[in-house]
């Protein structure tokens, strides 16, 4: 996917076009599509392909592709060093007060946020911010985009007043800019969504969420992992007020659709199954409950490491199962590491977390 920061540039043709253009534009509508994996095969070929142009801007743009794919699979630190490189090369293109500079930027904030590392995501969603509003101005979509990034990082330290006034402001300048069912609303109304969970105006983040899905799902599909995203943001909501079977009916195909375009080394796709397993064992499916549990866990284990904040969370939930099946000393062990996990992350084990751009997918989790 293209979405608002990502570069666009044009090569010179003269007659036939480049074989790197030729993967570059097959990376396009793989991303397009949410195949991801493809996606970042093509954009890998056009920068080995030697006639590529060196020019820094263009190096700058095809880097950044690169460092988005891996971001949507999960792979952050490699993410992360190609967001760098893209930056690196986009200073010597356009320089550090440029639009391609900051849209480089609040993507690698992006990934940050993603990662858990809320201050350094913060300060470069501040400083893209700050080039946004003086060269394209403070009303300007793409500057709200980036206000709203913003807003979400406020959530996550419990800022929920601030984050709230960002959040509105920046919705009410995209639908003036965009219109009412532009799918780069969607973050924003996502944000939103979370504001409402948390002060419990479950009715109207209900309607948010079908609002954020019905658009995402008529711009990109049925089978698109962005459409599983928000069926997941709506199964979330759809628990909270107690709608069981609702959600598990979201749930099972979202899972269904990350598996198949993520594969099962995702924190998003573990995400989706701790959201199931929550479901489960509130409908008493307790072995179903246990399984998804175990795959979740094993899941953050292996792509974030054993001590990550997400695992506090599942392990938290996981533990009450055992308890409700009798194995309590099981389930205590569970809480304990749980307890640990969370001792390492003070500020920072919220259950929810909220999309930050519409390149991002949150983890969501039923309490």
């Amino acid at each position: 996917m293209r979405g608002a920061g990502l570069l666009w540039f044009a090569g010179v043709v003269f007659g036939q076009q480049a074989l790197w253009e030729t993967h570059v534009q097959e990376g396009d509508r793989l991303a397009q599509a949410g195949r991801y994996q493809e996606a970042r095969e093509a954009y890998q070929f056009a920068l080995r392909d030697p006639d590529t142009p060196a020019q820094p801007g263009l190096q700058a743009a095809r880097w950044n592709d690169l460092a988005l794919m891996n971001r949507y699979l999960g792979n952050l630190v490699e993410g992360r060093e190609q967001y760098w490189r893209a930056l690196a090369l986009m200073e010597q293109a356009r320089g550090v007060a440029s639009p391609d500079y900051a849209a480089i930027l609040h993507n690698l904030a992006v990934l940050d946020y993603q990662d858990g590392k809320l201050e350094q995501a913060a300060r470069q969603f501040h400083g893209a911010l700050q080039i946004r509003q003086a060269v394209l101005g403070e009303k300007d979509p793409i500057t709200a985009q980036t206000l709203s990034s913003l807003a979400a990082v406020y959530a996550r330290h419990r800022r929920y007043a601030e984050a709230e006034r960002l959040g509105l402001r920046a919705l009410t300048i995209e639908e003036q800019a965009w219109g009412p069912e532009d799918p780069r609303l969607a973050p924003t109304l996502d944000n939103l969504i979370f504001l409402h969970v948390q002060h419990r105006r479950l009715g109207v983040a209900l309607e948010l969420t079908g609002r954020a899905y019905g658009i995402v799902r008529k711009t990109y599909g049925d089978r698109h992992p962005l459409t599983a995203q928000r069926m997941n943001h709506r199964a979330v909501v759809l628990a909270h007020l107690g709608r069981y079977p609702e959600s598990r009916e979201l749930l099972l195909p979202a899972l269904e659709i990350q598996l198949s375009n993520l594969g099962e080394n995702n924190t998003l796709v573990a995400s989706t199954m701790a959201n199931l397993a929550a479901v489960s064992s509130h409908q008493r499916s307790l072995p179903e409950a246990e399984s998804l549990y175990r795959r979740a866990l094993g899941i953050c284990e292996r792509v974030r490491g054993p001590d990550d904040r997400a695992m506090a969370a599942i392990l938290l939930d996981y533990a009450w199962v055992l308890r409700q099946t009798g194995r309590k000393s099981e389930g205590r062990n569970l809480e304990s590491r749980a307890r640990t996990i969370l001792a390492m992350h003070p500020g920072n084990s919220s259950r929810l977390s909220v999309d930050v751009s519409e390149l991002l997918s949150p983890q969501r989790k039923v309490r």
